[in-house]
């Protein structure tokens, strides 16, 4: 995919994962690596001059003719578009708080709407001079803005509990652009030399302490400064894409409850992540490389460059998982699927060390073509060798069939191996699917006994949309199960413990959420 016209009004998500930008009047996201380009805005009214929600779930921009323009808010996904404003009155540059308002422009003074829209804008600046450009400080309480002189502008600051507008900036030639740093105690600006070329300054919010960071040779525009060393956040579900060919495929938009790739991918391209762990059977009913064309790679697809997978058994209803290996590493022997015909390696994640397994061989007759999990096979020797070559304080391993699972009906004796090396390692969490469900255990052995101080904790995540079951009996250690809703775990991973959710893909809603320590 290609952007359409010059990309320009760029911004940095809140975690900075991800940028926001305007192009072609229609808004676009992308990684900051360049990777996940997706168009979020399509047709009329014309888009620009994006701005992030602080949950870095959805956009606000002015959309419209130059001179009557409305703002609207879109999910990063890209929804159905909600106007805001209505104004006769253009409405320009809105900028998001922390605190849920948007501040935008409107006939040369700031106004502020909420984002919910609805209620009437209230205004925060009067008067004869034109102000623009206005930027909220992280806490929302203080907005910076510029406002026109008789020969150009300078930066201003205003608290939003009726204190006095200061000004900031003293500028020969003027001052555009004002971004707040992470802290909220400084300004970056961009000041304009004798020859019209800007350059970066830093100024205290008292106005003291200007200095230069930049050179002239850069001659920035649209600034955005965004705080960095955030802990990298993943989600996980697995039980994927449907056959294109099922009832419920409904040209790929599915149901609410099967079929649901493309709701649970729309999840996904809602969050800033640092992986996607693709939990097996990616592809339903048999993982050809014409069904992966059809159905994974329309949904889930649009985020392959952060997906790291593993196979199911439906998978290997193609001989090797072949379609799999295909899709995922394309005609090289190794890639982001592992070797081909092997499906296991390991990767890290900020500090955390993630394993991904092959689980196939759990799975009786249909192992055929899948290495072996057994004690001493070739893929558990390699695993204890990885796990003693990798100490991380936190480790992660994820694979398809669980040991337990309600929606199984019994104990998966065949993962046993797998689990016993991992505990022997000092692995604290197993992500797998399988069972077309959520359900969240408390830490355990390898034969499914509760261990609270030295135990894995599983979570089974086959949401990922082909179709939801119901329990079959109610498994040892099991702390929440639901099976209502697709959707994915998502996995803050701290240095050293980490946060879950589960979000629906029907609403968004959290339906779980906790946190714990690392061994």
């Amino acid at each position: 995919m290609r952007t359409t016209g010059t990309p320009g009004a760029p911004a940095l998500s809140p975690l900075g994962r991800r940028i926001a930008f305007a192009s072609g009047g229609r808004l676009w996201t992308v990684y900051v690596d360049g990777t996940v380009l997706h168009q979020v805005t399509a047709g009329t009214p014309r888009a620009h001059a994006p701005t992030w929600a602080p949950t870095g779930t959805a956009l606000a921009y002015a959309a419209g003719p130059r001179g009557a323009r409305h703002l609207y808010r879109v999910t990063a996904d890209g929804g159905i578009p909600v106007q805001l404003t209505f104004s006769r009155a253009s409405d320009e540059d809105p900028a998001w708080s922390a605190l849920n308002r948007i501040a935008f422009v409107r006939r040369g003074d700031i106004f502020t709407i909420a984002a919910e829209g609805g209620a009437k804008a209230q205004r925060l600046t009067r008067g004869k001079r034109e102000d623009g450009e206005p930027a909220w400080s992280p806490d929302g309480r203080w907005i910076a803005f510029t406002r026109a002189g008789r020969s150009h502008r300078e930066v201003y600051v205003k608290p939003l509990d009726g204190g006095r507008i200061r000004r900031l900036t003293f500028s020969a030639h003027g001052a555009v652009s004002p971004t707040w740093s992470p802290d909220g105690r400084s300004i970056a600006v961009a000041l304009r030399d004798d020859r019209g070329r800007r350059t970066v300054y830093v100024v205290r919010r008292d106005g003291r302490r200007l200095r230069r960071v930049g050179s002239s040779t850069a001659n920035p525009r649209a600034l955005d400064w965004r705080a960095t060393g955030f802990d990298p956040v993943i989600a996980a579900a697995g039980d994927i894409s449907c056959d294109p060919a099922s009832a419920s495929f409904n040209g790929g938009l599915g149901t609410a409850t099967r079929c649901a790739e493309l709701a649970v991918s729309n999840t996904l391209l809602r969050m800033d992540l640092s992986a996607v762990l693709a939990l097996g059977d990616t592809q339903y009913e048999d993982g050809r490389l014409s069904k992966f064309t059809a159905s994974f790679d329309p949904t889930w697809g649009r985020l392959k460059a952060l997906i790291r997978p593993v196979p199911g058994n439906h998978e290997y209803r193609t001989p090797g998982a072949g379609g799999y290996f295909d899709y995922f590493n394309g005609d090289r022997n190794d890639g982001p699927a592992g070797v081909r015909g092997l499906g296991y390696y390991s990767f890290d994640v900020g500090r955390w060390h993630l394993v991904a397994l092959n689980s196939e061989c759990a799975n009786g007759p249909s192992a055929a073509g899948a290495p072996s999990c057994a004690v001493g096979s070739p893929q558990e020797r390699w695993l204890r060798a990885d796990l003693a070559a990798h100490p991380a304080a936190c480790t992660l391993a994820f694979f398809h069939h669980p040991l337990l699972a309600s929606g199984l009906g019994r104990r998966n004796d065949g993962v046993i191996p797998i689990w016993q090396a991992l505990a022997d390692g000092g692995a604290d969490v197993v992500l797998g699917g399988h069972d077309h469900g959520y359900e969240r255990f408390a830490p355990m052995t390898a034969t499914g006994a509760p261990d609270p101080a030295r135990g894995l904790r599983e979570f089974v995540v086959g949401t990922g949309g082909k179709s939801l079951r119901r329990a079959r009996w109610h498994a040892p250690n099991t702390q929440f199960r639901q099976n209502g809703a697709p959707g994915v775990l998502e996995l803050t991973l701290h240095p050293t413990g980490y946060g879950w959710r589960f979000v629906s893909a029907l609403n968004g809603a959290a339906l779980d959420a906790g946190s714990s320590a690392c061994h």
